[in-house]
């Protein structure tokens, strides 16, 4: 991959890594990066069946060797997260849900870009590029949060559970008398991005690499 290259992450789908950069979409074969026809920069790759990638000039559709403009084109697109009738984008200007019954995309405007989507406790929440959280109200609309200090750089779910990489460390998400609650897992360091493996809990930072912890274990010592 050339040195120039800003990897913004990467992604397993159906058994093959690929690589969001800032100068397009990678895949990996036979040990070395190969560009794949996306030239774009992009921020995410995803399969729900069909395979998708978040580019900064919308949402493709296709595989590695045809990409097809799906929606929101000219729009950077970061997210997506599929629900039993829905389709949620989490793109520049807020979030834009695809309805699986009607086939219609609807965008709801928050007038910042949401970076990345996921289901707590029926609601959907999304950070900001701003670093704070919106909250869906279940009334078709968002409220939204700033946690003093913090900067929320991604959502992660796993198992049911969402957690939140964050400029002052690792947190799971929690609710108290319908108010959204941050529970540290004393990561001690900013953490980007979570990767939770069988009983290993693996996480990226800033400025101390990538560390690891078992699920015994009350913190994150060792570095990878």
């Amino acid at each position: 991959m050339p040195a120039q290259v800003h990897v913004y992450r990467l992604d397993w789908v159906e058994s093959q890594l690929f690589a969001s950069t800032s100068h397009g979409l990678y895949q990996l074969e036979d040990e070395i990066w190969q560009q794949t026809s996306v030239t774009d920069p992009c921020y995410a790759a995803i399969s729900w069946g069909d395979r998708f990638v978040l580019t900064e000039n919308g949402l493709l559709c296709g595989n590695e060797d045809e990409w097809l403009p799906l929606a929101y084109r000219g729009k950077k697109t970061y997210d997506l997260l599929v629900t039993p009738h829905f389709i949620f984008l989490g793109y520049e200007d807020g979030v834009a849900f695809y309805d699986l019954f009607t086939g219609n995309w609807c965008s709801m405007p928050l007038y910042q870009a949401v970076t990345s989507l996921a289901v707590f406790n029926t609601m959907l929440v999304g950070t900001t590029e701003r670093g704070g959280i919106v909250v869906g109200n279940k009334k078709g609309g968002f409220n939204q949060h700033r946690f003093e200090g913090m900067f929320l750089n991604r959502l992660v779910t796993h198992r049911g559970e969402v957690y939140v990489c964050a400029n002052t460390g690792l947190y799971k998400l929690g609710e108290i008398r319908g108010n959204i609650i941050l529970h540290a897992l004393d990561a001690q360091a900013e953490v980007t991005d979570l990767l939770i493996w069988r009983d290993m809990m693996v996480i990226s930072t800033r400025d101390s690499g990538i560390k690891y912890k078992h699920a015994d274990k009350t913190g994150f010592q060792t570095v990878l």
